[in-house]
């Protein structure tokens, strides 16, 4: 059995939850509810759980604050919200789970069975550390949790070399890890990471435009990247290479 808590201030919420755990979740034990930040601190604290379903917005704050009150995490979150765009940024980026509202049935027993992974394999301290450092810094995401079959690596962004799809999973190449394979599509980390300086230019390659130190217009086209690997660039990616590049890279016809 997996002892759990929910933190919402939706008492509907907390009940549909609670509904779809006794009925779908048979190895989770529910330990109560609170529905605020100070009556939700109280309760981890009483009752030492491994899981927290934590909604995102507590009335005038927010679960995030809850978190980062507390001088040690040793449970996992699964967060749950009604609004897909808020602030799940962070969250994706340290590779955690969140619900939306609704809670869908199959989608929470895939989070739980996630959580209890992370639980046995004692991983999700590393997420949780990646999660508060990057809520630290607003926007300005440093690190991003990458999950493999066996582990969670942690990487600084700007160490990312380039991205390359390998069907439904994705290889990173970096400064300081050679080569990592990810349990999740490309179309994820290119989400994540497009706004910190990486482009698609090709459908199995996401680079990162600071580590390319040549572009070369032959053989159909190509960058070479700060490590020596040749990506091919697709025909409709050219152009617009070109253009984000025009001031940084060396050109060969």
């Amino acid at each position: 059995m997996y002892s759990a808590i929910i933190i919402d201030d939706e008492l509907k919420s907390v009940n549909y939850l609670q509904g779809l755990i006794e009925t779908h979740l048979p190895e989770i034990e529910l330990k109560g509810s609170a529905h605020n930040l100070e009556d939700g601190i109280a309760l981890i604290q009483k009752t030492q759980p491994k899981i927290v379903f934590l909604d995102i917005e507590l009335h005038s704050t927010t679960g995030f604050n809850l978190l980062s009150q507390l001088e040690k995490i040793n449970f996992l979150v699964i967060f749950t919200t009604a609004h897909e765009q808020y602030a799940l940024k962070a969250i994706k980026f340290a590779a955690l789970d969140f619900l939306l509202k609704p809670v869908d049935p199959d989608e929470l027993r895939i989070a739980v069975n996630r959580a209890i992974e992370h639980y046995k394999e004692k991983t999700f301290d590393t997420n949780m550390n990646v999660f508060l450092e990057n809520l630290r810094n607003a926007n300005d995401h440093k690190k991003i949790a990458i999950s493999t079959a066996t582990t969670i690596i942690v990487l600084e962004i700007e160490k990312i070399i380039y991205l390359q799809s390998d069907g439904p999973y994705t290889k990173f190449t970096s400064k300081d890890n050679p080569e990592i394979l990810s349990s999740k599509h490309l179309k994820e980390y290119e989400d994540l990471l497009t706004e910190f300086g990486f482009f698609r230019i090709h459908r199995s390659y996401l680079v990162n435009l600071s580590e390319i130190k040549q572009y070369s217009k032959s053989d159909g086209g190509y960058v070479i990247m700060s490590n020596g690997d040749r990506v091919d660039v697709s025909d409709k990616k050219k152009n617009e290479l070109i253009n984000k590049l025009s001031s940084q890279v060396i050109f060969i016809r």
